[in-house]
């Protein structure tokens, strides 16, 4: 013979739903609480990975602007460039030099003597004309 089951009674089925709907509150507080742990760590993660990007970004800012400063500083600056460019100061490049010298100083006109003559006009239309 089978068993019949007896159907449950009112009060049995009001502690079911009862039951049923404190359940549906944990679940409820559950699932709010999970949330808001994933939302934190999410928010957490994302703040680090941000930060994680902004600092290399700084970074390589920083690179860029480290190689330009020292490709300036190993510019020579402008007065080395002067002193290479006219072989010494700027003002001083017209001035005569030791090197510009090659004979001896017992040369037949030094600077207390008269300037000498130039020639007349005809040797020197003679001495084109020879050439």
């Amino acid at each position: 013979m089978a068993a019949t089951a007896t159907p449950p009674t009112a009060l049995e089925l009001l502690a079911l739903m009862a039951a049923l709907v404190a359940d549906l509150d944990g679940q409820h507080r559950s699932e709010q609480a999970a949330y808001e742990r994933g939302y934190r760590d999410g928010h957490q993660t994302g703040w680090d990975t941000g930060h994680a990007h902004a600092h290399e970004e700084l970074a390589a800012s920083w690179r860029v602007l480290a190689a330009h400063i020292r490709n300036h500083a190993s510019t020579p600056t402008h007065t080395a460039l002067e002193t290479v460019r006219w072989d010494g100061r700027r003002e001083d490049f017209g001035k005569p030099r030791p090197s510009d010298y090659r004979a001896a100083r017992s040369s037949p006109h030094t600077p207390g003597d008269a300037p000498r003559e130039p020639l007349p006009a005809t040797a020197a239309a003679e001495s084109v004309a020879l050439t």
